[in-house]
């Protein structure tokens, strides 16, 4: 995978200038725990580009995705964080038989080149989950995993795979409960080099269907599609527009119809179902009462914030400077008393008490 293709679907990393370039060969799995704390959050280190996190349902395991970045050692693939203990471990290679309805592929991906971003998890029978992970490198696909709560951390087997439309540059996933996926398309190949940020349109959002093949879904081409949730009755879906910094809704049975939008004061990455029924937005943006000069870049922020589905109003979760330590803020995840946060480019994911 090139270097542009990965760069693009980092999220948000052109804000800041960063390049995520082609995956690195895997690292043998490595526990880590807790280490030096921010100002305002804890870290488990050792853990790189965990660009989004999902709660194993009715367990305190949380799974991390991983992008790869060349010359780096760790990242790319899967983490499985013990949420009580602060502690976090590699996943090993992909290992499985793709089921239907995901037969597209024959293979888990290549471990060396396996490219973990935008994740979703639905809860499967007792004890079982399926999760979905968007993945670049070899192939541009969404990688489908049986998750088992098992005796200590969950096990996670590979199930199949969806194959990306052609030419597009996935970032996020979100699950239907009748089987159907929703994908956004952060930047399609057919631009030619790398856009500017805010315009134009340059992905959409894509429906796939078992059987079938993943359409573009009429009315959603957005300058940079990001994050992307469904209501839990399937009527709408949210997206976050990295271009404007806004979060959308569209009514699914009809996306020609204009959807509800509102701007944030950061560019929400990622988007998370919170344990209240309320949506989690996460992302970074640059400090408002700054102005830019040519020989320096403003100070960035985090903001996440939580997205009440019924009166479409925002809150404030947390929302402060950014840690030096911890720099590119994209995912939030609620579990028990904690926020968890994710990164795309930091070797690190962080945690705070709320309420403190």
């Amino acid at each position: 995978m090139n270097q542009l293709k990965i760069a693009i679907a980092a999220g948000v990393a052109s804000l800041i200038g960063a390049t995520i370039p082609a995956s690195a060969p895997a690292q043998p799995a490595t526990a880590t725990a807790a280490c030096a704390p921010g100002a305002a959050v804890q870290f488990i280190c050792g853990q790189r580009n965990v660009e989004d996190l999902v709660q194993v349902p009715g367990t305190d395991w949380i799974i991390g995705s991983g992008l790869a970045v060349t010359n780096q050692a760790g990242s790319g693939g899967m983490i499985m964080i013990d949420r009580k203990a602060h502690t976090a471990v590699r996943l090993p290679a992909p290992q499985g038989k793709a089921r239907a309805p995901f037969t597209a592929c024959s293979s888990p991906p290549p471990v060396a080149n396996f490219s973990a971003h935008g994740m979703n998890i639905r809860p499967n029978g007792r004890g079982k989950a399926v999760l979905y992970v968007v993945s670049h490198g070899d192939r541009e696909a969404i990688e489908v995993f049986d998750v088992a709560n098992t005796r200590g951390a969950p096990s996670v087997t590979w199930a199949g795979c969806v194959m990306a439309p052609a030419g597009a540059q996935l970032n996020s996933v979100a699950a239907l409960a009748d089987g159907r996926l929703i994908a956004s398309d952060y930047s399609h190949t057919v631009l030619p080099g790398q856009p500017p940020l805010v315009a134009p349109n340059t992905g959409a959002v894509y429906l796939w269907k078992p059987g079938g093949t993943f359409e573009k879904l009429p009315g959603t081409d957005l300058p940079r599609a990001n994050g992307i949730e469904v209501t839990p009755d399937g009527k709408y879906f949210f997206v976050a527009v990295t271009g404007t910094s806004a979060i959308m809704r569209y009514e699914l049975a009809d996306t020609t119809k204009t959807p509800w939008s509102k701007v944030l004061p950061w560019r929400t990455d990622n988007v998370r179902w919170g344990p209240d029924g309320k949506l989690l937005l996460a992302g970074p943006g640059a400090d408002p009462g700054c102005t830019p000069t040519p020989q320096a870049r403003c100070p960035m922020v985090i903001g996440v914030g939580a997205l009440d589905p019924a009166t479409l109003t925002v809150t404030d979760v947390k929302r402060g400077p950014a840690e030096p330590a911890f720099q590119g803020l994209s995912s939030a995840l609620i579990v028990g008393n904690e926020l968890w946060l994710g990164s795309y480019m930091s070797d690190k994911v962080a945690y705070a008490t709320l309420g403190r």
